[in-house]
């Protein structure tokens, strides 16, 4: 392995670990653990900016590539940032896992929730690692790269459209004092979670970008994982609190397929206001 490649992979690893450490430790004194998603996104742009410190960026692809990572990281950020302050409340699923743990939850939670997510995250920046490794060399943007690159823009578009819609649905029934109810307009009339699916996308075609630009075909261990970890562990918590709290789940459930969209679905127009679902 390249000298140069191994340090990089050391200390993006390191740094992602120190990150989520770190929030952690402010995590103890404020008693509320959704700001671990605050690093979800940017860091996966704090890895690629490392590979490009160390090792540089050989060429206009990896430069596509890493500037993809960094706007889709800023957004995310910016959003969760945005929905979790002005929730107020710390997020049901880690205040569920806080109630279950009992008094040792601060202490547990370092390992079950902050560095757990610190490795995954590095773990599934795979095409991260793959399309800025000194083995890539930049040059081989072919239609596979470009393949990867529009895979991406679509599900970075169904993300963002996703959020926003949920997001001004929230807003609307806020100004006009309503409490939330299940929301089903706009694409969340098409699949339950549509932010999950669009973020599956994104990163499959990271992966096929990645791929195409350094023949590695570990890339794609990146989107697995992102996907086993939405479909096995995501969706059926995020679930369980709407089944708890939204009347018409079960129904919502029965009618609308949870992440891949049916055929010949049809958006559902109008708003009923809920909370947004997914990890991010």
């Amino acid at each position: 392995m390249d000298a140069a490649f191994a340090i990089t992979l050391s200390t993006t690893l390191g740094l992602s670990l120190l990150a989520f450490t770190g929030i952690w430790l402010i995590h103890v004194f404020t008693q509320d653990a959704g700001i671990v998603d605050y690093y979800w996104g940017p860091g996966f742009a704090v890895i690629g900016i490392v590979y490009a410190a160390i090792i540089g960026i050989s060429g206009l692809a990896q430069w596509l590539f890493l500037l993809a990572v960094i706007v889709w990281a800023v957004r995310l950020g910016g959003h969760l940032v945005v929905r979790h302050r002005g929730s107020h409340v710390e997020e049901a699923r880690y205040a569920a896992m806080r109630t279950a743990g009992g008094p040792g939850w601060w202490w547990a939670s370092l390992f079950k929730v902050f560095l757990l997510q610190g490795a995954l995250q590095w773990m599934i920046a795979a095409p991260v690692h793959v399309a800025l490794s000194p083995a890539s060399t930049g040059t081989g943007a072919g239609f596979a790269f470009w393949a990867g690159m529009a895979i991406f823009a679509v599900g970075f578009a169904i993300e963002w459209i996703a959020d926003n819609q949920l997001a001004s649905a929230k807003r609307d029934l806020s100004a006009q004092g309503e409490a939330p109810v299940l929301y089903e307009g706009g694409l969340w009339g098409v699949v339950r979670h549509p932010n999950y699916l669009g973020e599956i996308m994104l990163w499959w075609g990271l992966a096929l970008a990645a791929a195409a630009l350094s023949g590695n075909a570990i890339a794609f261990a990146g989107p697995v994982l992102l996907t086993l970890a939405i479909v096995g562990v995501s969706v059926p918590l995020t679930e369980q609190h709407m089944r708890r709290s939204r009347p018409g789940y079960n129904d919502y459930v029965r009618r609308i397929p949870a992440v891949l969209p049916r055929l010949r679905a049809t958006v559902v127009a109008g708003p009923r206001a809920g909370e947004p679902t997914g990890q991010n």
